[in-house]
């Protein structure tokens, strides 16, 4: 059945009216309703200013450790070298557990580095002479294990030995490993003197600069002789974390005659 126009439209006129009368008094109803007390919000201030602080002191902090690790190291020798050098001893004898564990330790005894040279022999030794000073090898210890065949060596290793910013050269740590090894190697000999044969370096860690590390350095008894010493090393730092693996084969030369190495180390 076909309704007119005009009385679809007017039908839907009606329907429109009728729904805007049920929803007006609604939405006025609740615009009007009572609203409960809303607590007034604190200031954000104090927040904002310990937020400012913290982030100003790392700044600051992080400026500070930045400038040191791109600022120039002293020069050995310098005074600035020597109070560098007598701060990194402080740590040494007083900061680190494992110092203090192996000197309680009857099994090791402490050692200098080098004490079998002379002043004058030291300054054309690498790690005495060009690697001397707070800004390499500011700092070298070893603790002998004469019953187990042992050595472990702590180290500071400063930022002049860097290859990589805040790294240390790979060439500096194999340096360090080479010496720790041949000390070994060489109380081995009944000649007292040696060379070392092959050295093999796995990193398994980055090495950073300005820090103290511990090199521990074993004897292989079962395959060594008296002109042949078999040697493995691990570097470690203060946390017990591996950062190198080495191996070393060292030998008494047969044609090369070399200077014997004292009782010392």
């Amino acid at each position: 059945m076909n309704y007119p126009r005009s009385i679809l439209q007017s039908a839907l006129r009606r329907s429109t009216t009728h729904t805007q009368s049920l929803w007006r008094p609604a939405a006025r109803n609740i615009s009007t309703a009572t609203q409960p007390n809303v607590p007034r919000q604190s200031s954000r201030w104090p927040r904002r200013l310990i937020y400012a602080s913290i982030f100003g002191t790392l700044g600051v902090s992080a400026g500070k450790w930045l400038d040191n690790k791109v600022s120039v190291p002293p020069a050995p020798g310098t005074l600035e070298d020597q109070m560098e050098l007598q701060g990194i001893q402080r740590v040494f004898d007083v900061g680190l557990p494992i110092v203090q564990e192996l000197r309680r330790d009857p099994d090791y005894v402490e050692k200098e580095v080098y004490q079998n040279f002379g002043e004058e022999h030291k300054t054309h030794r690498l790690t005495s002479g060009p690697m001397a000073g707070s800004r390499s090898l500011g700092l070298q210890r070893v603790f002998w294990n004469d019953k187990e065949k042992k050595i472990i060596s702590v180290v500071f290793l400063g930022p002049g030995l860097e290859g990589w910013p805040t790294m240390v050269h790979g060439g500096a740590i194999g340096t360090v490993i080479d010496e720790n090894l041949g000390r070994l190697a060489i109380r081995q000999f009944p000649a007292r003197t040696g060379v070392t044969a092959n050295l093999n370096l796995d990193y398994r860690a980055p090495v950073y600069s300005g820090n103290f590390y511990t090199v521990h350095s074993s004897l292989d008894q079962d395959r060594s002789t008296d002109t042949k010493a078999y040697a493995r090393c691990e570097v470690r730092d203060m946390a017990g974390r591996l950062c190198v693996e080495a191996t070393g084969l060292f030998v008494v030369p047969k044609k090369l005659k070399l200077g014997k190495v004292g009782e010392y180390f």
